[in-house]
This record gives structure tokens, sequence and C-alpha cells, in this order.
């Protein structure tokens, strides 16, 4: 069997994120971040299988035009158009993030709930009990049902009032990195195998918590520098400048806000130690 071709259309950082996950299933990708009309998008998929787009930069009118000319293009505009019906409000404060995933077979899946703050995420959601927990995944994994997802996309809500929407990231979640290091599968994976309608992975944590925080570069430094130390420190920090985040996974949840604070402050040269 042939592998697939995808053609896919996200945020320019994502991009890489989904070729090396397409390249790790052995499949054919090509990707642009650029808005496209409904003939240039028909253009765009010539010699593709399928193409997976962001709402973001496609306009629902130029991804109808595609369906129309018989292309196969995810999400699909039954599926923007139901989601457009739903209110969403303005956010201030703390904010949750649910990803889930699903594939044309209806194979779905959703990660655990993390806690978005100004500069940390931190994973799965501290306190919340079990049956909380099992109820929003619930409603989320039902609510992509209804839509006909085939993908995946990030809810925010309140934190305080989980039932309030804040807004949806499709392709780019705002919750990007903790699923890199502390995930079975991360999300990025888990859209191409729900596109592709391969069976999906398992969500599984790594470790009991997974705890990520935002770098800001010390104006007096570079990106490079501040690794010597806190390498040194705590061998099991991982990076991504791509995006300015620092991870860790852990059972002890407070060591891990305490090492993810601390490189935070290190790393923009708030401490020198």
């Amino acid at each position: 069997m042939k592998p697939p071709f995808i053609g896919l259309i996200a945020q320019e950082w994502s991009q890489s994120a989904y070729q090396v996950q397409a390249e790790k299933l052995g499949i054919g990708i090509k990707t642009s971040n650029k808005e496209m009309s409904g003939s240039d998008l028909i253009e765009f998929a010539k010699e593709c299988d399928l193409l997976y787009v962001d709402p973001a930069i496609i306009s629902i009118s130029a991804i109808k035009t595609a369906e129309k000319s018989g292309i196969r293009i995810y999400p699909s505009s039954k599926t923007i158009e139901e989601l457009a019906k739903i209110t969403s409000h303005s956010g201030a404060g703390d904010q949750l993030s649910v990803l889930v995933a699903r594939s044309s077979h209806a194979q779905a899946a959703s990660w655990p709930i993390t806690l978005l703050t100004n500069e940390l995420c931190i994973t799965p959601l501290p306190g919340i009990s079990d049956e909380i927990a099992q109820e929003i995944q619930i409603s989320v994994l039902k609510l992509a049902a209804e839509v006909g997802l085939v993908g995946g996309f990030e809810l925010i809500v309140d934190a305080a009032e989980y039932k309030k929407l804040i807004g949806i990231n499709w392709m780019t979640p705002t919750a990007n990195y903790w699923n890199q290091i502390g995930s079975v599968t991360n999300f990025y994976e888990q859209n191409l195998r729900a596109v592709l309608d391969l069976p999906l992975g398992s969500t599984e944590l790594l470790s009991k918590y997974v705890v990520t925080g935002v770098l800001e570069t010390d104006q007096n430094s570079d990106d490079y520098r501040p690794y010597l130390h806190l390498m040194a420190r705590n061998p099991r920090l991982k990076f991504d400048q791509s995006i300015k985040q620092v991870g860790v996974a852990g059972d002890d949840l407070e060591e891990l806000l305490t090492e993810i604070i601390h490189a935070q402050e290190y790393y923009s040269g708030k401490i020198v130690e």
C-alpha cells in the first residue's frame, strides 16, 4: 500500500511539529501557513490524498469550494459551522485546556485537563476530582461527536466555570508543549492518526504530573548560556527554543513547580544562581 500524502495548512511553528510526526509515521506531507482562496486550495490539493487545514487561516467559503470539487478536507465546513453556534465568552484569570482528537470511524480520545496560568501549564489540573474530570472529558468527547469532528482541537474554558467556553484552537493548541514531553501520544501525532483514520494512540501520562513554563530571554545574555546551570541542576528539564518553553515531568508537583519557576527566573536574569 502506498503511504498517503497530506496537504497541511497551519501556523508556522506547528508545521514543523506535524512534519516531524509525519516523518515518523512514514507519510508524505507538504505544508503552508498562507491564506488561500478556494481555487488556490484546489491547486494546493493536487497530488494530496487529503487536506488538513486550520480554519483560522482558511475561510469556510474556501473550504466549501474545495469540498464541492471533491477534495477530502478536514475539518469539514459542517463541523466549523456547528462549533460556531456555541457562545464564547471573554476570558480573565486562569483557564483550562482540554485536548481531543477524533477519527472518521468515530474513535475519539482526550488528554488529561491542563491548567493554564499566565506563565505555566500544569497537567493534570491540580485538585480536580475524578468525577469532575470525567464529566468535563465526556462532555468534550460528546461535543466532538455531535459536530462530526475529524482531526483535533483544543477547547479553552474558564477555570472557575468550566462550562463557559472561551475559545477553540484547531491545530496549534495553547497547551502545545506538555504533551510532547509527558504523554504517550502527543497532540500532533494524534491529529495525523485521526485524519488518516488510523487507530488512535494512548493519551496516558508518562508521569503523574507535567509542568511547562514560558521562557523570557535575559536582555543581558542569550538563549544558550542558561543551559549550563539549568541542565546541571536538573537533567530532567526539557527545552524548546522554537516556542520558548521549558518543561519537566515527575510525581512531586511542588518540586516540579519549584524547578520550572527557578528555570524561568534564572533564564530571564531575575536570579543568578
